[in-house]
């Protein structure tokens, strides 16, 4: 198990979401990263001599997600049944332009059939869990 620096987003009003300090909320339906980003995150904070064996099958990405100071008002989270998604019709993949390189999300298509969930007002001691897994297939 590996940690990663927590990426602190706060709704700064008038302040560009320029670098990792200034890191707003998402205003956008996304999915944090696609299978080729998920691998490239990899590469970069994993020690190399260790990313071999992990792409030789599966690897998890797991985020968390809660409010650090006071409750999460003006911001609500808002998640989606990932079983009420069509995987093939729902996700677009985006480019993401950051100063030193590239990086990959999906961004999603409006489907009346999805279903969602609105953690509205969430505490500090309140938290969601990601759980991203990534199968590498051997044959490609």
């Amino acid at each position: 198990m590996y940690d990663f620096l927590p990426a602190i987003r706060r709704r700064r009003p008038g302040v560009i979401d320029d670098g990792p300090t200034n890191r707003q909320p998402v205003p956008l339906i996304h999915v944090d990263q696609t299978t080729k980003s998920a691998i490239a995150r990899l590469r970069r904070h994993i020690p190399s001599d260790q990313i071999e064996a992990l792409l030789q099958g599966r690897f998890q990405i797991i985020n968390l997600w809660r409010p650090i100071l006071h409750a999460a008002v003006d911001w609500p989270l808002a998640l989606c049944d990932y079983r009420s998604l069509n995987v093939d019709e729902d996700l677009m993949e985006v480019t993401l332009k950051f100063a030193v390189r590239d990086g990959q999300n999906y961004s999603v298509k409006y489907n009346p059939n999805h279903r969602w969930v609105y953690k509205s007002a969430m505490e500090p001691d309140d938290f969601v869990l990601f759980k991203w897994s990534v199968r590498i297939r051997l044959d490609q």
